[in-house]
């Protein structure tokens, strides 16, 4: 019988953030995010394995996590969250459920 390793389920957002590796700082874009790691849009690659702080602002909440590089690509790279506590977990899953979370539609007008 085959084994199949789930991850969570990843959401597509598109979040200004800002990574700090190798003593440089680099500006990206988060484009999906789960519980375990985002998907980062960057001009230049970082090389697989390579770790660093992503520091992310939504809704007036500010985190700081460990990441590593979990896959490396031409512009995007794959990373996986290093928690150092439960509270940056729950932070985490607090952050994707805000993302996640419907929108309240009745503020939403088109305008042509």
């Amino acid at each position: 019988m085959q084994r199949f390793d789930y991850r969570s389920p990843r959401y597509p957002v598109d979040l200004p953030v800002r990574l700090t590796a190798d003593n440089s700082t680099r500006l990206g874009r988060c484009r999906d995010i789960s519980r375990e790691g985002m998907r980062l849009e960057l001009c230049q690659p970082l090389p697989p394995d390579a770790c660093g702080t992503v520091s992310m602002t939504f809704q007036n909440q500010t985190l700081e996590l460990n990441v590593r590089v979990a896959h490396a690509g031409a512009t995007q790279d794959g990373m996986k969250f290093i928690y150092t506590s439960d509270s940056e977990r729950n932070a985490v899953a607090r952050l994707v459920a805000s993302l996640t979370a419907p929108q309240d539609r009745r503020r939403l007008a088109l305008v042509s």
